[in-house]
């Protein structure tokens, strides 16, 4: 009896060693199969008209053409907000700009003899060294910042430049929100660079800054070239003859390691390389400023309108 009953056991310890073994696979293996599972990815972005759009466009691009899980954060903060949850994992990929990647985060200065592909090749380069970050091809257009009046106010004084305004600028109030006071890129150096010695500053959000303008209560306002609300109220934009504000090309940003593990998330989205340009991403800009549309559903039309979504 005692030997049937020690056989038994022996037999049983075999089995569940053999099973033990053979549950074990390769490192290798098991990252293979982690990455052919659909992942959780978060699409970020900052809380202004522009990136609200692009967030719904890169999130119902990737939802239509991957099996990942998508959803969205839209409005989560600035730069260094979606920086910090990218690195924290709380969000997956972002749109962020060239040159506030290059001179806001990374903290340089715009060279003489840089161009949009310099500045990109360097910030996308500095935040790989940095950060472990890639961006990818970024869209054809610039929402750079630009000096924003009254098409009246224009025709009137006879300006069309930044130089132009200067000699006005001591009898004229500057607008914007405070984040353009504390910028590398912002005031400071553009007073520098041009000699604005303004009457008064103050500082708004974006979203009342334009009916500020309107009603009087400031004559300058610094916006984005892209602002879909320029053409609509009747308001024209000023060349920044000096080339002062840096090129603000925007281009997703994720994890190298995600990118890796995930390839069809990057081919995916830059499928927009070559599809938002300067007068169609100002467009959607106006049909959520201008005629209220969801940014969702202006996503959706421009992704069907394109020929991204069917």
């Amino acid at each position: 009896m005692k030997r049937a009953l020690i056989g038994m056991m022996i037999l049983v310890l075999a089995v569940l060693s053999a099973c033990s073994f053979s549950s074990e696979k390769p490192a290798d293996s098991v990252e293979l199969a982690d990455a052919n599972q659909p992942a959780n990815i978060v699409v970020g972005g900052k809380p202004f008209t522009e990136q609200l759009i692009l967030v719904e466009i890169m999130a119902q691009l990737l939802d239509a053409k991957t099996d990942h899980h998508i959803s969205t954060k839209e409005g989560l903060g600035i730069s260094h907000v979606l920086l910090q949850a990218l690195k924290d994992d709380d969000i997956q990929v972002y749109a962020d700009y060239t040159g506030t990647g290059y001179i806001h985060i990374l903290q340089n200065e715009l060279q003489p003899d840089d161009t949009p592909a310099t500045v990109y090749e360097k910030v996308k380069k500095g935040y790989e060294e940095k950060y472990g970050l890639t961006w990818l091809k970024p869209m054809p257009f610039s929402n750079t910042f630009t000096l924003i009046i009254k098409k009246e106010t224009a025709e009137k004084l006879k300006v069309k430049t930044f130089s132009d305004l200067v000699q006005h600028s001591r009898n004229m109030v500057l607008g914007t929100d405070d984040q353009f006071f504390k910028r590398g890129d912002g005031y400071k150096g553009m007073a520098e660079i041009y000699g604005f010695e303004f009457k008064g500053r103050k500082e708004m959000d974006n979203g009342i800054a334009y009916q500020a303008l309107q009603d009087g209560q400031i004559d300058v306002l610094v916006g984005y070239a892209t602002d879909g609300r320029i053409p609509g109220l009747n308001l024209i934009t000023l060349e920044d003859d000096k080339q002062y504000f840096p090129p603000y090309f925007p281009a997703p940003i994720l994890k190298q390691d995600f990118l890796a593990k995930y390839p069809e998330v990057g081919e995916t989205l830059n499928l927009l390389a070559d599809r938002l340009d300067q007068v169609t991403m100002a467009g959607l800009n106006a049909k959520v400023d201008n005629d209220k549309m969801k940014p969702k559903d202006v996503a959706k039309q421009f992704l069907e309108s394109s020929g991204l979504l069917k």
